[in-house]
């Protein structure tokens, strides 16, 4: 049996986190959980010095821990660490970092932008969590 893939999975909802971990259940994974930039970013240094390099980071692109509008303007302007921010400052830590979005904002320029900062690809949250599932378990293959 081969060594279980280890991801960290950057979302502020703690609903989307325990989703994502019962839908990537049979990919034979360990999933750890940040809930914010700040924290991914450091749980990501960790992991990398324990020897636990995170094989996948799946990446929220509001990590405000809000849904108002002001809020979510106020991240995109910089103000506050969004998935962005956070993807690259793991690509300063780990230029070889692999990262995707997930995210309500896929379509959008924030999304656009998440891409043209480190992530191999960005899901939009409609596609489902079986897809989804589907997705990450191709990006550990």
């Amino acid at each position: 049996m081969s060594a279980k893939k280890i991801i960290l999975v950057i979302d502020d909802e703690k609903e989307m986190q325990e989703l994502i971990k019962l839908y990537l259940s049979d990919l034979n994974v360990e999933i750890y959980s940040a809930y914010d930039g700040v924290e991914g970013v450091r749980l990501y240094k960790e992991l990398m010095m324990k020897k636990k390099k995170p094989d996948l980071v799946v990446m929220d692109l509001n990590l405000s821990g809000s849904k108002k509008l002001k809020d979510l303007i106020y991240q995109m302007k910089g103000r506050k660490m969004d998935g962005v921010r956070t993807t690259k400052k793991i690509m300063k830590i780990d230029p070889k970092a692999n990262i995707i979005g997930f995210t309500a904002f896929a379509n959008f320029e924030w999304g656009k932008m998440l891409k043209r900062n480190g992530a191999k690809e960005v899901f939009g949250k409609n596609i489902g969590f079986d897809e989804f599932a589907k997705k990450v378990g191709e990006f550990l293959a």
